[in-house]
């Protein structure tokens, strides 16, 4: 019986990993495409729609972790909140596209960090936070190149 949990358990953290490493496809596209002769406004404007939604998934996991713990949920369902109220910020004010994904990047650091902090009480398997921490990583360097790709380009 061990044996079939730890099958299972093994099998839904590949599944995890290979659906966060897939989540890098849209902006690994995206650098390729902005070296080409194409809209690069429309291409940055899908590129932040979508690490947005990347935000409002962190929040998600707050909030699962808020659903699963018995003290101090009132914490985590507040902070997972937070993600929502970020983006929102960034569309209510005018900003450039490149600021915009800078501050993309900035927000993605800030709940990593958040997640080192809470590391104790988060009770989240180990192999998230190192898929995290790589994704993380893969995903501001990402940024990074788009951005400089895009303000070179103009």
């Amino acid at each position: 019986m061990k044996n079939i949990t730890t099958k299972q358990y093994k099998a839904n953290e590949n599944l995890a990993k290979i659906l966060g490493f897939s989540g890098l496809i849209p902006f690994i596209i995206a650098f390729i495409t902005l070296n080409f002769n194409v809209s690069k406004i429309q291409v940055l404007e899908i590129i932040i729609v979508y690490g947005y939604t990347i935000i409002a998934f962190l929040g998600g996991i707050y909030w699962g972790v808020g659903l699963n713990i018995k003290i101090g949920a009132k914490k985590y369902f507040f902070i997972s909140t937070l993600p929502t109220i970020f983006v929102l910020i960034s569309l209510l004010f005018p900003l450039s596209l490149i600021s915009k994904i800078i501050y993309l990047i900035c927000i993605l650091n800030f709940f990593l960090y958040l997640e080192f902090s809470f590391l104790q009480t988060l009770k989240l398997p180990k192999w998230f936070l190192f898929l995290r921490i790589k994704l993380n990583i893969f995903l501001t360097l990402l940024l990074i190149m788009i951005a400089l790709s895009a303000y070179l380009s103009i």
